[in-house]
């Protein structure tokens, strides 16, 4: 069952932190894919899969070589699910054996590292032990990534293959001496595939090799004319027997790969737990390699439904903002149930909270660690989000029909102990009426068992009990005298830019219920809206 639909989650950013994982073997992608939410109720086994990653986290720090080591492993596996699958092939080619052969050093040298003295892994990690088919199959016990039919796998096999060695032997003394004679008797002579070849100009020599009768012509085209030794009655007599024993060589190399093939297809079960630990270990340390790099910590898990986030970065911005050498600015949300309501200008970061609470969220219930410094909150039953410029007109809806069917298809699909995330509704229709929606919605979801979170424009539309309003800072403390001479020297392409660096996307209480800062016209000011522009709009707003 899933926590949120995938234009959710590619919204609020979890797609981008599957993406971004990196999966080394084809078991493991296979693991992400299938990879499910912890829902309410599943605590217990949420805290062991977290359990898990912090324990990969421990075992591998600091032992790059070990963590090295697994990863070239890993970049080398095939799927061979099909080939050794109980319903698979009858008989396994060589190429077929070779690939199971080569599957099996691989686990044996992951076993060894797993098990190794200095990075013992936890055992769901660890390979069972496959050594007694990989002996089988390596009866040299050369381990190299090579297959042959050896002659240890039969006897039958290694008489018939000597035999024809015996023989191949003797025919090739019986052709050395026809080859002699061909020399010293006619001047002709053979390459090592008794073959002689002469030039259409050359009509001597083309004369003298069609009149001897030990050889006949095998090839010929417009420049020159190839001559094969024709043998005689005791060469083709060995050479029926060499073609008779090379079938039955065939028929007993046959009957080693299905009774290999047999072999191997008993093993299946343990072949299908082996390419799941493989999987596990793959996916979970992409999630621990994942959370070190982006500085994640464990989430706390609670039975209540609340969240609580402290020092929390939004990874898809953040990274946005690495390349282009600023820094993220992290915030802190404290979510219960009810409404909070978000209010601030545009370029204030109120969207970014919410998909911080949702991807948090979803991150968390996915057995994953969190962005943040620390991050305590219940598991959701589900997770939806609404934000008007996302919706799909394809429908033919207005944007503010089309956030209304949203809207309530999302009224509908929330049961209990769902996270519903709001961005901006009724931004688009007339400002009386869209006011008058956000508080009567405000208002009905704070009756409700959710978590609710709404950003809005609209002053005094959060209040009553159970909602509570927070506000971006946005650009309370800027300095706005050094904003000023940055916004001067900077480029008209710019200057958006510099106001963004000045932003600050923390959330602070707003007292009681009142007005949301100015900061849409201040940022209208200092990008250099029209003078008359901006004292107009202060105009309307005392009035």
């Amino acid at each position: 069952m899933g926590i949120a639909d995938e234009r959710t989650k590619a919204e609020l950013g979890f797609s981008f932190v599957m993406n971004s994982l990196t999966l080394r073997t084809p078991f493991g992608r296979a693991r992400a894919a299938a990879n499910r939410p912890f829902l309410p109720g599943a605590e217990a086994a949420l805290e062991k899969e977290l359990d898990r990653v912090e324990a990969l986290m421990s075992a591998l720090r600091g032992r790059g070589r070990e963590t090295g080591a697994i990863a070239a492993l890993f970049r080398e596996m095939k799927d061979i699910s099909a080939v050794v699958a109980e319903d698979g092939p009858e008989i396994l080619s060589v190429a077929e054996l070779f690939e199971v052969k080569n599957f099996l050093i691989q686990l044996e040298k992951l076993a060894g590292i797993c098990r190794g003295a200095g990075s013992a892994l936890p055992e769901a990690f660890v390979p069972e032990s496959m050594g007694t088919l990989l002996d089988l199959l390596d009866p040299e016990g050369w381990r190299l990534a090579a297959f042959y039919i050896y002659d240890s796998f039969s006897e039958k096999l290694a008489a018939l293959r000597r035999k024809k060695k015996s023989l191949r032997l003797a025919l090739q003394k019986l052709q050395k001496l026809e080859k002699d004679r061909l020399k010293e008797r006619c001047g002709i002579s053979l390459t090592q595939k008794l073959e002689h070849t002469v030039a259409r100009t050359d009509k001597e020599g083309l004369d003298r090799a069609e009149r001897t009768r030990e050889l006949h012509v095998s090839y010929e085209d417009y420049t020159s004319v190839t001559f094969t030794l024709r043998g005689n009655d005791e060469t083709a007599g060995l050479q029926r027997e060499a073609e008779d024993l090379q079938e039955l060589i065939e028929a007993e190399e046959t009957a080693v790969q299905k009774a290999l093939t047999e072999k191997i297809r008993e093993e299946s079960a343990v072949f299908a737990r082996n390419m799941r630990r493989i999987g596990e270990l793959d996916f979970t340390l992409a999630k621990a390699g994942y959370a070190a790099e982006n500085g994640c910590t464990r989430p706390k898990i609670l039975r209540g439904h609340v969240m609580r986030i402290k020092g929390g970065r939004y990874l898809p911005l953040e990274k946005v903002l690495r390349g282009s050498g600023k820094a993220y600015r992290p915030i802190d949300l404290r979510l219960a149930g009810g409404v909070t309501c978000v209010t601030g200008a545009n370029m204030g970061g109120k969207t970014v909270a919410i998909k911080l609470a949702g991807l948090t969220a979803l991150l968390a219930q996915h057995g994953f660690f969190a962005p943040c410094v620390t991050a305590e909150l219940g598991l959701s039953s589900s997770v939806h989000l609404l934000i008007g410029d996302s919706q799909d007109m394809r429908k033919g809806l207005s944007s503010f029909g089309g956030e209304i069917e949203g809207l309530r298809n999302i009224l509908r699909n929330s049961g209990e102990r769902a996270l519903i995330l709001i961005d901006e509704i009724a931004g688009s229709t007339n400002p009386a009426e869209g006011y008058a929606l956000t508080k009567s919605l405000v208002r009905y979801l704070a009756k409700r068992p959710y978590i609710a979170v709404l950003t809005t424009h609209f002053d005094n539309a959060a209040e009553g009990e159970r909602v509570v309003n927070l506000r971006v800072r946005g650009l309370a403390g800027a300095d706005f005298v050094q904003l000023a001479e940055e916004l001067e020297s900077a480029g008209d392409g710019l200057r958006a830019d510099v106001v963004a660096k000045y932003m600050d996307y923390r959330l602070e209480p707003a007292e009681g219920c009142g007005e949301s800062p100015r900061d849409a016209l201040n940022i209208a000011r200092i990008l250099g809206l029209e003078k008359d522009i901006i004292e107009g709009a202060e105009k309307i707003l005392k009035q």
